[in-house]
């Protein structure tokens, strides 16, 4: 198994470096590590306005991500480590990748558990959740590892914003949670790194720069930070307003679900809570690339 670590913080780059494996980047299998700037990181069938605390988000600088695999929303941020295990072949072992890494810390001395929904837990609390996707060559099942993660801006983070009349989406099963410093001290990424790799009998390689330059690599950058994938993929969802929006559009009108569209139809606590300001992550996100 050859170990990978990411350089970028930047959670669209990270996800589009493996969407990028999956697609034939790389010789599988592999098992990619990265760790996000602060974000809060859906699932692909799920609604932003009713899985994050959306003014939350835009006034702590937190970014919003819609990733590819489905599953529940989870925060990332610099104490917290996203691990992708990224394998040829179509068929997933959901148990598979849980047990190597509980075998992995069991080394160390630290006792996970793996649940039934194939998480990670440590004394009765969750920290680690993770999600699938899988293509006709290749799949992959990807995690969080909370190492040691702000938990109030997680708990803030995962308020709803609104709730709705009706909805299409996917709802988070939502967890108690803790981090692997709250019961081992002084533990870090690194040391997390470090003791998963020694598990697989291998030293962990950097990632180079240069992939970013990579026409197919940008493409998929592009597309996870576009409107129509971070907004417009959300399910149908009916408010209390009696608006219906499908796929980021109002039914009966055409119109985008955005403050410039929804101006003259709410109220404007309804569109500052709806619709806050997410210029900055717009603007910063395309910096590194």
């Amino acid at each position: 198994m050859k170990v990978f670590t990411s350089p970028f913080n930047n959670p669209f780059i990270n996800l589009a470096i493996e969407d990028h494996f999956l697609r034939g980047g790389a010789d599988l299998p592999v098992l990619l590590f990265y760790v996000n700037r602060p974000c809060m990181v859906m699932g692909r069938f799920q609604n932003p306005w009713i899985e994050t605390n959306l003014p939350y988000l835009a006034a702590n600088d937190i970014w919003l991500v819609r990733r590819q695999s489905g599953g529940g929303t989870v925060f990332h941020d610099f104490g917290n480590l996203n691990w992708s295990f990224i394998f040829p072949g179509g068929m997933l072992d959901r148990r598979k990748h849980a047990d190597l890494l509980r075998e992995a810390f069991a080394q160390a001395q630290i006792e996970l558990e793996v649940s039934p929904r194939n998480d990670l837990w440590l004394q009765g609390k969750k920290v680690s959740g993770s999600a699938y996707k899988q293509t006709k060559s290749a799949s992959f099942h990807h995690g969080t590892l909370l190492v040691s993660s702000d938990l109030i801006k997680l708990e803030e983070g995962l308020r709803q914003t609104i709730v709705p009349k009706a909805t299409k989406s996917i709802a988070s099963v939502r967890s108690v949670v803790t981090t692997l410093s709250a019961h081992y001290p002084g533990i870090e990424i690194r040391d997390v790194i470090e003791l998963v790799s020694h598990f697989f009998h291998t030293i962990p390689f950097e990632l180079d720069a240069t992939l970013l330059s990579l026409p197919e690599l940008q493409k998929g950058f592009t597309e996870l930070t576009n409107w129509q994938w971070l907004w417009g993929e959300t399910p149908l969802f009916e408010l209390q307003e009696g608006l219906e929006i499908r796929k980021g559009i109002v039914e009966k009108t055409g119109q985008r679900f955005d403050r410039s569209s929804m101006e003259n139809r709410l109220s404007q606590e309804s569109m500052n809570r709806l619709f806050p300001d997410f210029s900055e992550q717009h603007r910063s996100s395309s910096l590194i690339l």
